[in-house]
């Protein structure tokens, strides 16, 4: 196991990970801290002042403390656009390794973009798009297809730069934003090959603004699932938040639901950069990504201490299973019957063909909730699976895998479907409960955990299904507690289930 704290000194804040790498690379993040320190706050000559020096010495200092404190093994510092662009900025390194000891890396704009992007394309199941990182002090875009870097660019603003220029700390009257926004379509002119995106690919945020804009909308619309990572919002939406900080004094932006207040006066013109790279690029929806930078250098670290992530989802199920001790033979053997099982009767399943991964995260992670009690596993196991950080899944995928994992020991639970009305529908429901019995059907299958059932052959036959496990000698018990499930198949599926 190898404990590292990774320290990100942007323009607006400075931060600091903590994270727990085990042998096979998988990682846990178990603390975080934010200082809002305001670096890029410079001189009229772009200097880096005395007062935000000392104030940003005191927060690594603490930071230092706190690894020391936990017994970091490393501590990774990075520092971005604030000290990437101040003509004093060895003054700061060299007062930060005398004082500390802490070797800062500044990371170009390019680099910089790169950790954006190893944070996103790891932990979002999109395979194009166009990645924001927008900073207190410059505004990152990486163009990809198919996982691939096409184009990636720094633009040399940021949150604190572009209130800073057209002063929109406070409430903008319709000429400063239309001239905030002509500023940022002539800026964005200079790109030439944001000219030539291709069509229906998102605009992927990072970055606190990005985190506050969803935040302010699943607030308005009273979403059901706390989670930043990987909510969508249409465009639309993105301009409703615009619009409604605009008019709004500092006072009244603080008041505003979902909105952090150390980010309120410089909130408008963040808010204005994104929408209007919306409107420039005609992107029709924006991810919000709570995956950035930091992550990045986690993802980049293991990549090149342990071996490359590869499919994200599959990391990410083997990471919590390591982290919750899951019987992982088990697991994978759950996995493999009910797998089986969900091809075999793909006409029963109809339009839900495509929730191979929903299946596969839910059998994985179907005994999640031992590690809080037995007896009561299964309910334990929503919302561990809600509340896990399951990258590669949709807010829906999620919700279905956490439902069905729920479900895997008695289709009766009691569950709320309807608060979740704004993600789930009549359809997802059936084959929430059609998965859940593909599990209860494996899971007795695998009874003893030993792999004694190999693999099951199923035949839909008229108005039954005939199922066979395949096991070197009869697997009586495991039948026996197969056929218990016979009811529940008959109502779920409008089918007799016949095993022999």
């Amino acid at each position: 196991m190898k404990r590292l704290g990774i320290i990100d000194i942007g323009s607006n804040s400075v931060r600091l990970v903590l994270v727990d790498i085990n042998a096979q690379g998988h990682f846990k993040i178990f603390n975080e801290f934010k200082e809002t320190v305001r670096l890029g706050e410079t001189d009229s000559k772009g200097m880096l002042t005395a007062e935000k020096m000392q104030t940003a010495l005191e927060t690594l200092g603490m930071f230092k403390t706190i690894c020391e404190a936990v017994r970091a093994d490393e501590i990774v510092t990075a520092a971005t656009a604030a000290v990437r662009r101040a003509p004093n900025k060895n003054e700061f390194l060299t007062l930060v390794y005398e004082r500390l000891g802490l070797r800062i890396r500044v990371l170009s704009g390019e680099e910089e973009a790169y950790y954006a992007y190893c944070g996103v394309i790891n932990s979002i199941d999109e395979k194009s798009g166009l990645i924001m990182d927008l900073g207190g002090g410059s505004t990152e875009l990486v163009h990809f297809e198919d996982g691939v870097v096409k184009n990636s660019i720094s633009l040399p603003f940021g949150a604190i730069d572009v209130t800073r220029m057209f002063d929109t700390s406070n409430s903008v009257s319709a000429a400063t934003a239309q001239a905030l926004r002509r500023f940022l379509f002539d800026e964005l002119g200079k790109v030439n090959w944001l000219k030539d995106l291709k069509k229906n690919i998102p605009l992927i945020g990072v970055g606190g603004t990005i985190r506050n804009i969803g935040k302010i909308d699943k607030k308005s619309k009273d979403y059901p699932l706390d989670m930043a990572h990987y909510y969508i919002m249409d465009p639309s939406s993105v301009c409703s938040v615009y619009e409604q900080t605009k008019d709004r004094t500092l006072e009244q932006r603080i008041k505003i639901k979902g909105l952090s207040k150390d980010r309120a006066d410089i909130f408008f013109g963040a808010c204005a950069v994104v929408w209007h790279i919306l409107e420039y690029c005609r992107i029709d929806r924006l991810v919000v990504s709570g995956s950035g930078l930091r992550e990045g250098l986690v993802y980049d670290y293991i990549g090149s201490s342990y071996s490359p992530v590869g499919n994200m989802l599959d990391f990410s199920l083997n990471n919590i299973i390591s982290q919750f001790n899951i019987n992982r033979v088990h697991a994978y053997q759950v996995y493999k019957l009910a797998s089986s099982m969900y091809v075999q009767l793909e006409e029963l399943f109809g339009s839900s063909r495509e929730c191979e991964k929903i299946l596969k995260t839910a059998a994985l992670l179907h005994d999640s909730g031992i590690s809080i009690n037995f007896y009561s596993h299964d309910s334990h196991a929503f919302y561990m699976i809600l509340n896990s950080g399951i990258n590669g899944l949709t807010h829906r995928e999620i919700l279905m895998s956490a439902y069905a994992a729920s479900l895997h020991r008695n289709t009766k639970l009691k569950l709320k479907w309807k608060q979740y009305s704004q993600i789930l529908s009549e359809d997802d429901i059936r084959t929430i409960m059609k998965i859940s019995i593909l599990l209860r059907l494996s899971e007795s299958l695998d009874t003893c955990m030993d792999n004694f059932v190999e693999d099951i052959k199923c035949r839909v036959d008229g108005e039954s299904v005939e199922m066979n496990p395949i096991a070197k000698k009869k697997p009586n018990v495991e039948i026996s507690r197969a056929i218990n499930t016979r009811h529940d198949f008959e109502q779920v599926f409008g089918k007799k289930l016949l095993i022999q």
